[in-house]
C-alpha cells in the first residue's frame, strides 16, 4: 500500500494536506485531510487547532493517521510557541473508531453537549447604556457581513446555506447587543413551535468580561418565551472555556452528548 497527494486541490483543500491511500493492485483504500485552525476566542488556552479527517479500510486508516498527525504537527509549527492540539470528530454511538484513537494516544473526553437551557419568566434588565437591536440579514450583503462577524469571533459552524435555513423557521432572531451605539456582540435563534435553539452567540474582545454575553442570551430566551416557546437548547463544546462559563450561568442542563473529539495536545 502507498500514501499520494492529490494532483489539484481536493474539496478546496491543499494537496499537500491530502493524503490518498491505495492498496497494491491500485484501489483506493482510505483519504484522509487535515486541516490548520487559529481559534483563540473559542479554545483561549489552546488557540492553535489542527482538524483531521481519515476514512478508509482498517489497514488505510492506520497509514493515514500516522501521516495526518506527522503534517499537522508539520503544521502547527506554522504558529510555533502557542499551544496546539490534533482533534478529529466522531459520533458518540462509534466506539471502534473511538478505541481507534485511543490506541493512537488520543483522549476522547472533550464532547459536544446538547443542553436545555433554563428560560426566564419574565422580563431581563439590559446593562446600563446597552441597547438590543435585529441586526440586518435581508440583503446577501447583509448576510455576508454577519458571516464575517462570525468567523471573526470563531463561529464557523454557520455557512450561507445553513443561514437561508435558519432563517426559514418560525423563530428565526439575528439580535445585537450595542454599547454606546457600538456593535458588541449577537446573537442567532431558530427554530419552530414550542421548541427553538441558541444558535450562536459571541462578544467582541473590547466587551468581554462584562457580563454582557449573558445579558443578550437571556434577552433572546424572554423573547423566544413570549411567541410561545416553551422549550430552549444549545450546543456546547465541554473543552471551551468561554461556552463552558456562559453554559453555567443560562443555567444549562445536560441532555446528550452530539459528538466526541478524539485529541492530542502539543
Amino acid at each position: 500500500m502507498q500514501i499520494t497527494h492529490p494532483s489539484a486541490y481536493w474539496n478546496g483543500i491543499a494537496p499537500e494536506n491530502v493524503f490518498m491511500v491505495t492498496d497494491d493492485l491500485g484501489a483506493q483504500a482510505g483519504t484522509g485531510f487535515a486541516v490548520l485552525q487559529y481559534l483563540p476566542n473559542m479554545y483561549p488556552d489552546r488557540p492553535v487547532n489542527v482538524y483531521f479527517q481519515a476514512e478508509g479500510s482498517e489497514t488505510g486508516r492506520c497509514m493515514l493517521f500516522g501521516a495526518l498527525v506527522a503534517r499537522a504537527r508539520q503544521l502547527r509549527d506554522i504558529r510555533a510557541g502557542e499551544p496546539a492540539r490534533i482533534y478529529t470528530c466522531v459520533t458518540p454511538s462509534d466506539t471502534a473508531a473511538m478505541d481507534f484513537y485511543k490506541a493512537g494516544g488520543m483522549s476522547c473526553e472533550e464532547r459536544e453537549v446538547l443542553v436545555e437551557l433554563t428560560v426566564p419568566e419574565g422580563a431581563v434588565n439590559i446593562p446600563m447604556g446597552c441597547a438590543i437591536d435585529a441586526t440586518p440579514v435581508y440583503t446577501q450583503a447583509d448576510q455576508l457581513a454577519l458571516l464575517d462577524r462570525l468567523q471573526k469571533n470563531d463561529i464557523n459552524h454557520i455557512d450561507p446555506t445553513f443561514l437561508v435555513q435558519l432563517m426559514r423557521t418560525d423563530h428565526f432572531h439575528t439580535m445585537g447587543l450595542f454599547s454606546n451605539n457600538r456593535l458588541a456582540g449577537e446573537a442567532i435563534v431558530a427554530g419552530n413551535g414550542a421548541q427553538a435553539e441558541l444558535m450562536a452567540a459571541y462578544i467582541n474582545p473590547e466587551f468581554r468580561k462584562q457580563g454582557l454575553g449573558t445579558s443578550l442570551c437571556r434577552w433572546m430566551l424572554w423573547a423566544l418565551a413570549s411567541e410561545g416557546v416553551t422549550r430552549a437548547g444549545a450546543r456546547f463544546v465541554t473543552r471551551s472555556i468561554p461556552q463552558r462559563g456562559l453554559c453555567r450561568r443560562l443555567g444549562a442542563r445536560e441532555l446528550e452528548t452530539t459528538a466526541v473529539f478524539p485529541q492530542i495536545f502539543m
